[in-house]
């Protein structure tokens, strides 16, 4: 268990936790490994989970549409070791707003919401902590995904590409 305690210590949602409250949320844990290009689930499924990415990478994917009305999937981000993704069910939403795809071959740490909602009633601080760092973290992803949409808007409307 020591060991998971190290590899939560460098998840970004878990920072200012000590020891004792990352053994707690140790034990809601489940370790899974996938190999390259599984889809981890896909954008409008149902979730119950959080996870961590222990090691490897990941790629996040939204449904845009094409040109000619058709739709495809575009990268909006790549997370790696220490990141988290599908933390907005901790936040009530149940469906999946993107779809998470493994790029190499993963460890993943898996937290079911109802057991991670067991260990913040048995210890509040643990969940003030990861909420706390949950919507600086969603906050980032957000003012992110403004700055690339203004980008995408003024892209269409022919502003990047006009000369003075």
């Amino acid at each position: 268990m020591s060991g998971l305690v190290e590899h939560l210590r460098r998840v970004e949602i878990f920072s200012g936790l000590s020891d004792e409250e990352l053994l707690q949320v140790a034990t809601a844990c489940k370790p899974q490994r996938l190999p390259a290009e599984t889809a981890i689930f896909k954008e409008g499924d149902d979730g119950d989970e959080l996870m961590v990415l222990l090691h490897g990478s990941v790629r996040i994917s939204i449904s845009t549409r094409l040109p000619d009305g058709t739709f495809a999937p575009s990268t909006i981000n790549i997370l790696y070791a220490g990141q988290s993704f599908g933390e907005m069910v901790l936040l009530g939403g149940a469906t999946r707003s993107a779809t998470v795809t493994t790029v190499e071959v993963c460890t993943l740490l898996v937290i079911r919401e109802h057991d991670f909602a067991a260990v913040c009633e048995r210890n509040p601080r643990i969940g003030y902590r990861v909420m706390r760092n949950m919507a600086s973290d969603l906050s980032y992803k957000l003012r992110s995904s403004n700055l690339l949409l203004r980008g995408n808007i003024r892209w269409q409307q022919g502003e990047l590409g006009r000369q003075g």
